[in-house]
């Protein structure tokens, strides 16, 4: 197991001294920057790891809506033992009794000299937001400072110490413990944890055909109920996809009880939701889907009715629902050229005939127009689909099969093994 280790330089140099000390489940891969405005780079290069472990919650709140929400991320909080360590520095007589501090809630700094019988007479707190600069939490200690110059300003961000220093301002600046660390570091195990454990967690679908989107009424009554069983019959194959079981069979929605690896898998890690365009393409109408997560059926449920309330705005589409709040939407119907108004006649003969699904045909069409040329290989069509090369190999086979596309050349890439390249046919000229 490894873990990505994100802060300034000196804070990372002050972590990994004390890591040593302990015997860690997994290997620290130290990712360290020399100023806050590096971190976009430094997060962009984070691979392969199972977790990252935030120097702070600077770095944190930075980069939380850079990384990878599947990623478990946690960060080094900055508790009573880095204080007490600071107090139980100094001679009784210079223990300070005005405090100025980032950071840290002022509760935990109150409850700290409550505990050693010490006076307080004042203690003001900042916390780091994103959209709080430095030079704010700089000034906002200046400001307690001028206010009352026998304030002692407490740093736990290095940015502001060097800040303040530069300035001519006395300040002290928290550094982390061995205990809080441990603190951390057992944040991140038990994170990566629940996270491989809650692919076993209950996830719940409720699908519901959008409104005034039905298919018009068959002809005759035989008709209309063939209709019908032939829609429970493909979600009977849906249902078996996702090895679930029915439940609330009553009501005019279809539910569902699956888990979350095989949501996850279904959607190839979020990336489609076939069911969408196959119901569309078959059937003829839209439907709203609905997923939550929970840690048991009854938050799925809950998560999974929210979910469809916010799918149900608009038409064709699917809404996630996590534990966590999270609301994620599956690649293929926001912000994305893959919409159900490509699937015409065209797409979707060629789906019924070559065997891949219109949703694909249709993305195809987008890549081709994308690139203003009809020639690929099965590696640029898997790159381009956000599917493996393997699944690519298999597209162009079924297009190759069916007369959509032949073979016109060989492409030599820098590495690897020559590919071949496929002019594609089925576009009009």
């Amino acid at each position: 197991m490894n873990i990505a280790l994100v802060g300034v330089d000196k804070r990372i140099t002050e972590i990994l001294s004390l890591t040593k000390l302990m015997s860690l489940p997994f290997e620290i891969i130290a990712y360290p920057y020399s100023h806050y405005t590096e971190l976009p780079k430094i997060i962009a290069t984070i691979k392969n790891v199972d977790g990252i472990l935030f120097a702070g919650n600077f770095p944190y709140v930075l980069s939380v809506d850079k990384i990878d929400s599947s990623l478990p991320s946690v960060f080094l909080e900055f508790d009573e033992t880095g204080i007490m360590k600071l107090i139980a520095s100094l001679p009784l007589h210079q223990i300070p009794n005005a405090i100025s501090i980032d950071s840290v809630q002022g509760s935990v700094i109150k409850h700290i000299y409550r505990e050693l019988n010490l006076p307080l007479t004042e203690v003001s707190a900042i916390q780091r937001s994103k959209s709080l600069p430095v030079e704010d939490i700089a000034n906002f200690h200046i400001a307690n400072y001028r206010k009352n110059p026998e304030t002692a300003i407490v740093t736990c961000l290095f940015s502001v110490y060097e800040y303040l220093k530069n300035q001519g301002y006395p300040c002290t600046l928290i550094n982390h413990t061995y205990f809080s660390i441990l603190k951390g570091v057992n944040k991140i195990i038990n994170a990566i944890n629940f996270k491989n454990s809650s692919g076993n967690h209950p996830a719940v679908v409720i699908i519901k055909i959008d409104k005034n989107k039905q298919r018009k009424t068959e002809q005759n009554e035989f008709k209309s109920q063939r209709f019908l069983y032939k829609y429970l019959d493909y979600l009977l194959d849906f249902q078996e996809k996702l090895q679930s079981f029915v439940f609330n069979k009553g009501s005019e929605n279809y539910y569902l009880i699956s888990t979350r690896n095989l949501i996850e898998e279904y959607t190839n890690d979020y990336r489609d939701f076939p069911l969408l365009y196959d119901v569309f393409v078959r059937f003829g109408f839209t439907i709203s889907v609905g997923v939550g997560y929970g840690m048991n059926p009854i938050n799925a449920f809950s998560n999974a009715t929210k979910a469809l309330e916010i799918a149900a705005q608009t038409t064709n589409t699917v809404k996630v629902l996590t534990d966590s709040g999270q609301v994620i939407s599956p690649v293929g119907q926001k912000d994305s050229p893959y919409s159900i108004k490509n699937f015409n006649n065209e797409i979707i003969k060629i789906s019924e005939k070559s065997g891949v699904t219109a949703e694909n045909i249709s993305k195809i069409f987008t890549i081709i127009e994308r690139q203003g040329s009809n020639h690929l290989t099965a590696y640029d069509l898997s790159k381009a689909l956000g599917t493996t090369t393997r699944s690519g190999n298999r597209l162009i086979s079924k297009l190759f099969h069916s007369g959509f596309a032949k073979e016109s050349g060989i492409e030599q890439p820098a590495k690897g093994r020559p590919r071949r390249v496929y002019e594609l046919q089925f576009l009009k000229k």
